[in-house]
């Protein structure tokens, strides 16, 4: 039974249910896949950002990729950081090794540890980022981040088993100022990515597409007025 048990565990961490076509090229979009990270590279690509995506604990990477791809069909060039071990907490700072800060516009992404981890890299790199996008977690939880303007979205679900909506609005004051939280009506950890149903989450009760298609709205919403305030300031 424990062997069973952790058989199953370990099959919902894996991606599910992919398009067959999502590691491969259209005339929006290239796939280059690293050691490291999976670029899907917008070849009508924006002169504003570029986004980089940290996948959930344990998550393969692979279950963000097709959102990483519909963000780079929209003009941003996304890249899908490979955890060793599949364990952002180990491994995001090796993104400072991967990325020149310097020379490109940079939005921070990740899913629930992931997201932990993007919120740490935040904190501990004052000003190297423009913008920072939290997916299904409660963290920031212990750090602080109220007192850096960083523009900021949060998106977490109703039916989150792994971060509940009350986990997340505990932790709201430890955000940036302005940060804008969004909840996804029906919506649960899992769908977050293309996986299956973790252990301790929640049945949604929107299906795993609206789910994908939401995230991706409310992504676009929030960079694109990111990009008019820009302009205001310019």
């Amino acid at each position: 039974m424990v062997v069973v048990f952790f058989t199953w565990q370990w099959s919902t961490y894996q991606a599910h249910n992919l398009p067959t076509d999502t590691f491969s090229d259209n005339k929006n979009v290239s796939v280059h896949e690293e050691k490291d990270k999976i670029t899907f590279l917008a070849k009508r690509a924006s002169n504003e950002y570029e986004i980089i995506f940290f996948q959930g604990g344990l998550t393969d990477p692979e279950a963000y990729a097709l959102l990483c791809k519909k963000i780079a069909e929209q003009g941003y060039t996304c890249h899908l950081i490979k955890m060793d071990w599949r364990m952002p907490q180990w491994n995001y700072e090796k993104t400072s090794e991967l990325f020149d800060f310097t020379q490109r516009d940079f939005i921070l992404m990740g899913h629930s540890q992931g997201g932990k981890m993007a919120a740490q890299f935040a904190y501990e790199n004052p000003g190297v980022l423009k913008g920072l996008v939290l997916l299904g977690t409660s963290h920031p939880r212990d750090i602080d981040l109220s007192n850096i303007a960083l523009p900021t979205v949060k998106l977490y679900a109703e039916n989150d088993g792994l971060a509940s909506v009350e986990e997340v609005l505990e932790n709201r004051s430890k955000l940036p100022v302005d940060t804008k939280l969004i909840l996804i009506p029906g919506g649960n950890h899992s769908q977050f990515g293309y996986l299956g149903k973790l252990f301790t989450d929640n049945e949604a009760s929107i299906s795993l597409e609206r789910q994908q298609e939401m995230i991706l709205l409310y992504f676009l919403e929030f960079v694109d007025q990111m990009v008019f305030e820009d302009h205001i300031a310019k």
